[in-house]
């Protein structure tokens, strides 16, 4: 995709608002969730206080386009890697290219931490393909992967799974959905307190155990 097909306006209005992004995930490295004004990040990315609520109709909204933008990154990471309709081999390597987000995020424990205390299930942000190409101008083809949800991602891999044969018949897709999620919270926050940093060590572990016990044979890749 070539940004020069949007207007300028268009363009504009994506690296405004992914300046704004940027600008209030800064702010987390040194403020809380609740502590973050909006004037503030305003002033950073160097805009009217007003002009946020063209964008983002309220902080929550912002660490929703962030969180929707670093998976559809890792998504797209993981399928270059994994074998092409080899679901469990996906699921892997999106676990893996996870790992080597979270090394590079530092205010990881507090996106973990917002997203668990909101009473309401995070939503899927709506974000154009200029959106898309401007935040990872890096990744060819980024525009073809849809905003998702993480546990969405994992329903569809194992959904697809369960269709190609790679999951045993009898196996319960919810229970599967919450033991991968368990994995990634859980080893995350377990790491945190303890002297293993290795998350891509633990990630691998901790699959192959659930694997395991699904009965199901590793794909590589």
């Amino acid at each position: 995709m070539n940004p020069n097909e949007y207007s300028l306006r268009e363009v504009k209005h994506a690296r405004t608002k992914i300046a704004l992004m940027t600008a209030f995930v800064e702010r987390l490295r040194h403020s809380r969730f609740e502590d973050i004004a909006i004037k503030d990040v305003c002033r950073n990315a160097e805009i009217s206080e007003g002009t946020f609520f063209n964008y983002f109709p309220g902080k929550i909204d912002v660490i929703t386009y962030y969180v929707n933008l670093m998976t559809m990154k890792v998504i797209w990471q993981a399928q270059k890697k994994a074998p092409k309709g080899k679901s469990i081999a996906l699921v892997n390597a999106f676990f893996q290219e996870l790992a080597n987000e979270f090394a590079k995020i530092i205010v990881k424990y507090e996106l973990i931490s917002i997203m668990i205390v909101q009473p309401e299930k995070p939503k899927k942000a709506a974000i154009p393909d200029i959106e898309k190409h401007l935040a990872f101008p890096d990744l060819d083809g980024i525009e073809n992967i849809s905003p998702t949800l993480i546990d969405e991602f994992f329903r569809e891999c194992m959904e697809e799974a369960l269709k190609n044969g790679e999951v045993p018949g009898n196996a319960n897709i919810d229970d599967i959905l919450v033991s991968l999620m368990a994995i990634m919270t859980g080893t995350m926050i377990a790491i945190k307190f303890s002297n293993v940093k290795d998350i891509h060590y633990q990630f691998t572990r901790q699959l192959q155990i659930l694997w395991k016990e699904l009965d199901i044979r590793q794909q590589k890749g």
